[in-house]
């Protein structure tokens, strides 16, 4: 009877044990990093597998030269987590150049790795321990507002009540690596893994005040449940059917999500009365001086999908055009994501790049490229052929990169809207607009309508509201009651790791869906990292005008007030 309890009780603890073990998520196992991780990786930095483990090296004080791994992991402050990793410091010239960092929602703090100390970030510590003599297995655990430190075992500090600083922009993320420019930090890391204590609740979206709209966030629906891509395509055919990724369907609104392989067309393309959709290809390639080919691609009415090459006349284009990768194209530009379809049936779209003599360095990226424009392209025979008609925006004093990454809406009164990306770095600088009131021969000078914006993209619901989404940092959406004049309502929606290139669809007389991925977010459902696409939806009801009557004047003032109340 003896052997029969020994043997329970150890598969028991084999159980237990076991159960433990797996509540380890692994952001580094050996020289395996998870694969769906945020990541900051500066150009000047780098990390190499080796025998010991993944090396990561960062030897720059330039701008941008991080080398960082990010989780988002949504942990409970008042659960807390633990954070384990085996690491051997080779050099670390400043604070967070060699270092693991992590935030709650409410507390932020870091622990940097000297050779020969590790201090903490705020308040102010330093510990004496030689990190670099050998691999030491660190343990680091809070909860609330105490932090710990352990090497192999041993406390190393006791921060009882030191973790107080807060986490910036709200951050709920665990990270390590090189996370300064101003610093330099090389170490070898074996591994590095986490667990979570606790899941926080649900960070409720604060709505700001929008003086002519009712504003109110509903679900959040997963699209593309893992293996997302940073950049992905959207489009959102006339009978309301939507596709993202290229393969994930939606015919009810955006509310549910089904797989299906299809060839479906991109954000550059438009549907035509009669059900055909064209879409211009993405770069025109240099032919001759002033000449590009272009790719074209048909679907029919019932979903066939043809493809050729086209034509782009550009008679001032440039040869040469370098990217934001510092790789070199023979090409003036690219299509982005806007074609319309004109009174006559004929077609205009939007272009981005460089004339041939566009030549004002962008000053923030270290290799050679040259502030953008953006150019308005017709055709009259669907897509075969393109003739450039007007330059909408260029002023190499404006924003980071002057003008790029089109967007354009036609309003019911024919006008055309243009929204423009002026840059993207750690810089913000202004999301812009420019109108057209003749189909796109003359444009009013860009005003700016947001403090940032890459990406733009842009909807109208039935009720008249324009919402552009737009991001970097952070996931942004703002409004119009007066077809672009003006802008209210702007409103952060998501904060976590992705490249915030976003797409809103209008699904609903007044409802739109914010569509935008997420990178190195914890699934807890799955236990596992993922980057994933998520759909969240929003109402903007224009609020009811004040009328002369007194006694109207009071209904509507209750009428405003039960609506804001109840978000309906």
């Amino acid at each position: 009877m003896k052997k029969v309890l020994f043997v329970i009780c150890g598969i028991f603890v084999l159980t237990a044990a076991f159960a433990e073990e797996e509540k380890w998520i692994y952001v580094l196992n050996g020289k395996e990093l998870a694969k769906d991780i945020g990541n900051w990786i500066g150009s000047q930095t780098s990390n190499e597998a080796t025998a010991e483990g993944l090396r990561i090296m960062d030897p720059s004080t330039a701008g941008g030269s991080g080398h960082l791994y990010t989780v988002n992991w949504n942990i409970d402050p008042a659960a807390g987590a633990i954070v384990e990793a085996g690491m051997k410091t080779i050099n670390c010239s400043g604070d967070s150049g060699n270092c693991i960092g992590f935030s709650d929602g409410v507390h932020g703090g870091s622990f940097t790795f000297f050779p020969n100390r590790i201090t903490f970030s705020k308040p102010s510590t330093e510990v004496s321990f030689q990190t670099d003599d050998a691999f030491h297995a660190y343990r680091i655990e809070i909860k609330g507002e105490d932090v710990r430190l352990l090497a192999d075992g041993q406390l190393l500090w006791d921060g009882k009540g030191q973790f107080v600083e807060p986490a910036t922009d709200n951050r709920n993320n665990v990270c390590f690596g090189s996370g300064s420019s101003a610093a330099t930090g090389e170490a070898i890391w074996k591994f590095f893994r986490f667990r979570s204590l606790g899941i926080a609740k649900e960070t409720k979206i604060e709505i700001p005040q929008a003086p002519d709209l009712d504003i109110s966030i509903g679900k959040t629906v997963t699209i593309v449940p893992a293996d997302a891509p940073d950049f992905f395509s959207f489009f959102r055919y006339k009978d309301g059917r939507m596709v993202v990724n290229g393969n994930y369907w939606s015919e009810d609104g955006g509310n549910t999500w089904n797989k299906r392989s299809q060839s479906s067309p991109g954000i550059s393309a438009i549907e035509l009365p009669d059900g055909t959709i064209i879409e211009p290809g993405w770069r025109a390639n240099y032919v001759s001086p002033g000449v590009y080919e272009v790719d074209r691609a048909t679907w029919t009415p019932d979903g066939k999908l043809s493809q050729e090459k086209g034509k782009a006349f550009i008679p001032d284009g440039a040869e040469v055009g370098v990217d934001d990768q510092n790789v070199e194209h023979k090409s003036a530009g690219v299509f982005d994501h806007g074609t319309v379809q004109l009174s006559d049936g004929s077609l205009l779209s939007v272009m981005y790049g460089n004339f041939k003599d566009d030549k004002v360095q962008i000053s923030e990226y270290s290799y050679k490229i040259y502030k953008t424009r953006v150019w308005a392209m017709h055709s009259t025979d669907k897509g075969k052929t393109w003739n450039y008609l007007t330059t909408v925006a260029y002023d190499p004093e404006i924003g980071m990169e002057s003008f790029c990454e089109p967007a354009l809406l036609q309003l019911p009164n024919k006008a055309i809207l243009c929204f423009m990306r002026t840059g993207g770095g750690n810089k913000h600088t202004p999301l812009y607009l420019s109108r057209s009131t003749d189909e796109g021969k003359t444009w009013s000078k860009p005003v700016p309508i947001a403090d940032r914006g890459v990406y733009p993209n842009v909807a109208r619901a039935q009720s008249g509201v324009l919402a552009v989404i737009y991001g970097r940092p952070g996931n942004w959406v703002a409004f119009s009651a007066d077809d672009g004049n003006t802008w209210q309502g702007h409103l952060c929606f998501g904060k976590e790791p992705s490249s915030f290139y976003d797409f809103v669809a209008a699904v609903d007389k007044d409802t739109f869906l914010l569509i935008y991925p997420r990178k190195g977010i914890l699934n807890t459902e799955q236990g596992k990292i993922v980057s994933d696409v998520v759909g969240t939806f929003i109402t903007v009801k224009p609020k009811v005008k004040p009328s002369n009557c007194p006694v109207v004047r009071a209904f509507q003032r209750f009428n405003n007030f039960v609506r804001s109340k109840l978000r309906f």
